[in-house]
């Protein structure tokens, strides 16, 4: 299916909608265990942590594991698409987030179905009957964003832009932050994004990992709380 430039635009805008609803509101990924701790209490540790997920986990096992979708898509190779969306599922230690990227992954891609009735899912359908895949977040936003016709540098960054929002929204529900503070937190957030892919994205997609240690540490210890807002 061909798309005008502004309907395509538009569809994308649409899928990094945090109202999206896929469940992203109930996670923290981690950061609820940090502000529990007091490791976290004001903007500026906020935008430190974030910038550390960035650098991490999100630009080089996210960021790549987009760049792998889009390279089995290319290719029509299922077994790929289905490897790099396990890969991304084991490097996610912590249970709560192996289990939300799942969720919300099976989400999106009901949506998609709902959405799009005329984008082709057999290889996607294809990764999950024959070659066991996960449909984490990562691999449905990746293989959405192909469909809609998304240059992979945009589908990568777009996808970067939903974390950090989403981090950035929890936050406001545990921190004593404004929602100006949050928006400009953001818009400063925004060259990292650019910088931080823009120094990997000639990687081959097998070198994707994440050295996220300490969040993932917090994020184990997330469901041990005695009093949770959020799922992880």
């Amino acid at each position: 299916m061909m798309m005008h430039s502004g309907t395509k635009l538009l569809r994308y805008v649409q899928l990094l909608d945090s109202a999206l609803p896929i469940g992203g509101f109930s996670h923290s990924f981690g950061l609820e265990a940090y502000t529990h701790d007091g490791r976290i209490r004001t903007i500026a540790q906020l935008e430190q942590f974030i910038r550390g997920q960035l650098h991490s986990s999100l630009v080089r096992l996210d960021g790549l594991a987009i760049k792998g979708v889009y390279q089995a898509i290319e290719q029509q190779d299922a077994a790929l698409l289905a490897l790099y969306d396990k890969r991304v599922h084991a490097q996610r230690t912590p249970r709560e987030l192996r289990e939300s990227g799942h969720k919300m992954g099976k989400r999106l891609l009901k949506l998609a179905r709902s959405l799009y009735p005329w984008m082709d899912f057999s290889l996607i359908d294809e990764a999950v009957q024959e070659h066991g895949a996960f449909c984490g977040i990562t691999t449905i936003h990746g293989y959405i964003n192909y469909q809609l016709e998304i240059g992979m540098d945009e589908a990568v960054t777009g996808h970067l832009y939903t974390s950090v929002n989403a981090y950035v929204n929890s936050a406001l529900r545990l921190l004593p932050i404004g929602q100006t503070e949050a928006q400009m937190l953001i818009q400063k957030l925004l060259n990292d994004i650019d910088s931080e892919w823009s120094q990997i994205r000639d990687n081959d997609p097998e070198d994707m990992h994440s050295f996220g240690i300490a969040q993932e540490i917090y994020a184990m210890r997330h469901e041990s709380l005695p009093v949770r807002l959020f799922m992880s």
